[in-house]
């Protein structure tokens, strides 16, 4: 696996952390950054990655009451949950990522974290998100 796919394993449990713990974010970023090997420009990606997702999580949940409200964000599951937000985010915010490397890397994340069905859903969840973005 790449670099940048470290650097988003790395942001997914930090913001895995952070949904489940509520620790501080720093001290979060600071663990995970040090149990991890990254080349600095993939950890700097990391961390600006998990504070912008962070900083747009209302918005980010928002949009996935909108597309998924038979699945309420907060009983979805945790890993599901971030890793909706973490590729919602690089779509839908970061135009130095192509929508289809973040969607195949999100359904990446869900085959190694998630559950069985977790990568169906989290691919049907993001193809509705880069349909909406082509809009806008």
């Amino acid at each position: 696996m790449t670099n940048r796919h470290d650097a988003r394993v790395l942001s997914l449990k930090s913001l895995y952390e952070l949904d489940m713990t509520h620790h501080s974010m720093d001290k979060v970023i600071e663990l995970q950054v040090a149990a991890v090997a990254l080349p600095t420009d993939q950890e700097t990606f990391a961390r600006a990655v998990i504070s912008s997702t962070l900083q747009k999580q209302e918005e980010i949940d928002e949009l996935i009451h909108r597309l998924a409200p038979t699945y309420p964000v907060l009983q979805m599951a945790p890993i599901d949950r971030n890793i909706l937000r973490l590729a919602i985010y690089e779509i839908l915010h970061d135009n130095s990522v192509p929508v289809r490397v973040a969607i195949n890397e999100a359904v990446e994340l869900a085959k190694e974290f998630g559950s069985d069905s977790s990568a169906k859903f989290i691919n049907g969840v993001l193809s509705t998100v880069a349909t909406l973005a082509r809009r806008d």
